[in-house]
């Protein structure tokens, strides 16, 4: 998901995300895994959408994306729930340095001179 943000916070034992992807247009809000809550993704207006945390009963919650003035980074990501609102940090999407792996390892080092060696030895045998 290229260009998109994500946000996530554990609220009451559950999970609420919010994805915003970019190239689509849509903010999807997630709990537990599940979509739950789908809308354009939002413009130069704040955008509001509505979701349930499963339980009994359910509990009403809403998720605020407004966009910060002056700043082109991720817009501002608000969740309410009970009368209480709780920002959602964003959270970053794909690998990070940490868990990239390298370009080569070793063992494809190996690989790779193993190849050009046998493929030059070839080229030597045909001569």
């Amino acid at each position: 998901m290229a260009g998109g943000h994500c946000f996530h916070i554990d609220q009451d034992g559950h999970s609420v995300t919010v994805l915003l992807a970019h190239p689509r247009g849509v903010v999807e809000v997630l709990v537990d895994g599940k979509v739950v809550a789908c809308h354009d993704a939002p413009g130069k207006d704040a955008t509001v959408l509505g979701a349930e945390l499963p339980g009994d009963p359910p509990r009403p919650i809403r998720v605020l994306l407004a966009p910060v003035e002056g700043a082109d980074g991720p817009p501002l990501c608000v969740m309410e729930s009970d009368g209480a609102r709780y920002p959602m940090p964003l959270v970053t999407l794909g690998r990070t340095a940490r868990t990239t792996p390298r370009t080569t390892t070793t063992s494809t080092q190996a690989v790779r001179l193993l190849r050009r060696h046998v493929r030059r030895m070839a080229r030597g045998w045909h001569r």
